[in-house]
């Protein structure tokens, strides 16, 4: 059987071409339709949601590509449009990039990489982005046109690429002017430059987030050991899927000095170098820092005079961080974790009730507020605080063990 994708073809007539193309034109747009669902459902299940744009070539530039590539002479020669199906997908981050690129690999038969990078010398206006052709079922996208591969082209880039490629493309590409002269060149170039660098700093800004929460979430952990040393009902685990204490944005006045210090003592507090890490917090509260700021780092000092057992400093930091944050749903609920371990029940149960009414998605506050319902006997509202816990974090081992007390004591 012929394949039209890559036989030797002569040029169609130009009205024959379009009335196949109009014909085929909503089987194809149905099939990229569905594709870009396919795709973005692939990079949901992974956290993932870029924006996602699909397009089939128009009739005009897919014909005048068509005769471009076609015979110029009486000799026929192989003629092949790879970019006729197009989808593309646009990422926050660089390292989005390769995330997408490998799941598509995955899922997809990829024909063809390319890094359109790599065409351009450091004087030319290329900026970075990732091409994948992968093959299209033969049943997906209605009857091929002349001289079109069932393949589909797609563009990976960043949001910031995709704004250089969007005026690069109205001002070099659709312009009826020639080339720009060379002071037009410089200042193309130079813009060039300092995207590709906002896309490297917004990356490395996105790293040193990572690394806050990765450390947030062993602080947490250490607190929480230290409740299940205490307390042989609060079987307590880190909580993986609800983000801990949260430092940034860190304001642009703030010294490198003042970073620096924070991540060594975040470091220190996750290493469980506590001493050191408390020397480091006080050492930040020297400086000048805005009022969240100032909450947070009393707040992280709180937890580590906690972890240490040192429960009267840890209420005193954690009644600093809520003067200073008053709107940090954590302050209040850690203040009464330290409350409830010092036996003032009826004070814990307003502090979570106040973090509750902050943030109600936290199911270590619920947890909390469970802990201290059991331990003053109230067992309805205790497995109530459980259940909601569990209803925004199903996995949420701390809450299905006491559920486990409760039903020992429940009648």
């Amino acid at each position: 059987m012929k394949n039209p994708a890559t036989d030797h073809l002569r040029l169609p007539e130009r009205s024959t071409a379009k009335a196949l193309y109009d014909q085929q034109l909503p089987l194809h747009k149905a099939a990229m339709q569905q594709l870009a669902q396919d795709v973005r459902l692939i990079l949901e299940q992974q956290g993932l949601s870029p924006a996602i744009k699909y397009r089939v070539k128009s009739f005009e530039a897919y014909f005048d590509k068509l005769r471009k590539q076609n015979v110029t002479n009486s000799n026929p020669r192989m003629v092949t449009i790879n970019d006729f199906f197009g989808l593309r997908i646009v990422c926050p981050f660089l390292e989005d990039i390769e995330t997408v690129s490998s799941l598509i690999a995955t899922h997809f038969e990829v024909l063809e990489t390319e890094l359109k990078a790599n065409q351009h010398s450091f004087r030319e206006f290329g900026y970075d982005s990732v091409h994948l052709s992968i093959r299209l079922d033969t049943q997906f996208s209605g009857r091929s046109m002349p001289g079109v591969r069932k393949v589909c082209e797609i563009q990976l880039r960043t949001t910031l690429q995709e704004a250089w490629a969007e005026v690069e493309h109205e001002l070099v590409y659709k312009s009826d002017i020639s080339l720009p002269n060379q002071s037009i060149r410089r200042k193309l170039a130079s813009l060039n430059a300092t995207l590709t660098l906002s896309d490297l700093i917004f990356q490395e800004i996105r790293d040193y987030q990572k690394e806050i929460r990765q450390h947030g979430r062993k602080r947490r952990a250490i607190v929480e050991r230290e409740v299940q040393d205490l307390d042989s009902i609060a079987i307590s685990h880190p909580i993986n899927a609800t983000p801990p204490a949260r430092m940034g944005p860190i304001p642009s006045t703030m010294a490198s000095h003042l970073e620096k210090t924070m991540l060594r003592a975040l470091k220190a507090h996750s290493n469980h170098d506590l001493e050191n890490a408390i020397a480091l917090y006080g050492q930040l509260l020297g400086m000048q820092l805005d009022h969240k700021m100032r909450g947070l780092v009393y707040n992280h000092r709180g937890m580590a005079y906690f972890a240490m057992g040192s429960h009267q400093r840890s209420l005193k930091d954690f009644s600093s961080a809520i003067s200073y944050d008053s709107g940090n749903d954590r302050g209040y609920s850690n203040r009464g974790l330290c409350y409830r371990v010092l036996k003032k029940p009826e004070r814990a149960l307003q502090d979570f009730n106040r973090a509750l009414k902050i943030n109600p998605n936290r199911p270590d506050s619920y947890f909390g507020r469970a802990q201290t319902y059991f331990d003053m006997q109230q067992y309805d509202l205790a497995l109530d605080d459980c259940k909601k816990a569990l209803a925004i974090h199903s996995g949420y081992q701390p809450a299905r063990d006491l559920i486990k007390a409760l039903q020992r004591d429940l009648p």
